[in-house]
């Protein structure tokens, strides 16, 4: 066994760690790039998902507060309503003057 001999042996080992050294931090970025594209692809379709939920919330909730504010808003013009109404009647029943009758049945104001 000469020298040459164990140049080239040395040669092909170095190479070989070398390959390998290289090759498995490769392989490792690699898988690495394809899991995280994998995942970014399904957080993209979560999302998607999340925000199509988030406005038909949104959508409902927009009608249900339109649907109790008119209610609210018809309720307060019907008390506004029965309430001018009875202040009309007050007004007017208190104007109106007193009549009594007598018991031979004349009215008298007084």
């Amino acid at each position: 066994m000469t020298l040459e001999f164990w140049r080239d042996l040395s040669i092909v080992w170095i190479s070989i760690h070398l390959f390998l050294l290289c090759l498995v931090p490769l392989g490792i970025a690699f898988l690495a790039v394809q899991g995280m594209n994998r995942a970014l692809g399904k957080a993209a379709a979560g999302f998607q998902r999340l925000q199509n939920a988030s406005g038909l919330a949104r959508a409902r909730t927009e009608e249900t507060a339109a649907r109790i504010t008119t209610a609210a808003v018809q309720g307060q013009n019907t008390a506004a309503r029965a309430q001018a109404t009875i202040r009309r009647r007050l007004r007017l029943s208190a104007s109106a003057p007193a009549r009594h009758t007598s018991r031979n049945g004349s009215a008298r104001q007084r």
